[in-house]
């Protein structure tokens, strides 16, 4: 890997643990135990960031790994490095279970929030900017980023449902995955017909490239923009900051939270669901 790559992968990471999941339980960080110091950190981070990035403090990682508080161009993350201080892991790092120990290192030392509880989030975004896509059906809550292309697959699997009746979606759009994504979130959201707006970004979007087909929108209203950056800010709320996340109501008539597709068909999923509306599940 080259060093521009490795210093790019962390300010990946830095957005917020994109591909991690929140663990509910970890061992408590312990520095006396850290097998690297921190001024070897430091080496390792100025060779391979060219002193982009700073490590504040060294704790006890998983598998023989030193957990490093890094930041990185001004922005707070974790990286790990190998017990010889040779090797900077810059990316999610994954238990058995999948879940990624640098994401709950994040949350122990404060450095993102603590996931929000999928019925107080869900009464969060009651006043965001969003718009709503259908008109009959149970209703759910999507963030979507434009450029997101596992967005894009969950717009197109979810048209025929929605033209059928039998699914609504409340969009909150968001903008963090790429430098345009900001802008072309603010041209979805501010655009006289948000609707037709989200529709042109899907239908041009490019899959080799995971690019959303909507112009940005560089003179964006400060509201606008402020819009998008609430709408990002309350996703980081949910735990992590990857799209789609979606907000539905169970059988049972609780609100839950998934990131990602929902596992099955789509049309399975909508036709097990509750119905969210307000922040609240209804009948």
């Amino acid at each position: 890997m080259q060093k521009k790559s490795i210093a790019l992968a962390i300010g990946l990471f830095v957005v917020g643990g994109l591909s991690g999941m929140v663990l509910e339980h970890f061992r408590p960080i312990v520095r006396a135990h850290a097998e690297v110091s921190l001024g070897t950190a430091q080496k390792l981070f100025d060779a391979v960031t060219h002193g982009r990035a700073k490590a504040d403090k060294v704790f006890s990682g998983p598998g023989g790994l030193t957990g490093v508080e890094v930041d990185f161009d001004g922005h707070k993350t974790v990286a790990f490095i190998t017990a010889d201080g040779k090797y900077l892991v810059a990316g999610p790092v994954l238990n058995a279970q999948g879940n990624d120990q640098g994401h709950a290192a994040m949350i122990r030392l404060g450095l993102v929030p603590k996931p929000m509880r999928a019925s107080a989030l869900a009464k969060e975004t009651v006043h965001a900017d969003s718009f709503v896509l259908g008109t009959g059906g149970p209703e759910i809550t999507a963030f979507v980023d434009p450029n997101c292309i596992f967005c894009h697959k969950f717009y197109e699997r979810a048209q025929p449902l929605i033209a059928a009746g039998k699914l609504r979606i409340r969009y909150l759009v968001v903008g963090f995955l790429k430098p345009s994504s900001e802008a072309k979130a603010a041209a979805i959201l501010g655009a006289p017909n948000p609707a037709a707006a989200m529709a042109e970004n899907e239908k041009g979007f490019v899959e080799a490239t995971e690019e959303g087909g909507i112009q940005p929108d560089e003179h964006a209203s400060a509201a606008t923009i402020s819009a998008v950056r609430d709408n990002t800010r309350l996703l980081s709320e949910s735990g992590e900051i990857a799209t789609p996340t979606l907000i539905y109501c169970d059988q049972k008539g609780a609100p839950r939270l998934i990131h990602g597709l929902p596992k099955g068909s789509l049309k399975d999923f909508a036709g097990h669901i509750g119905n969210l509306q307000n922040g609240v599940c209804r009948k």
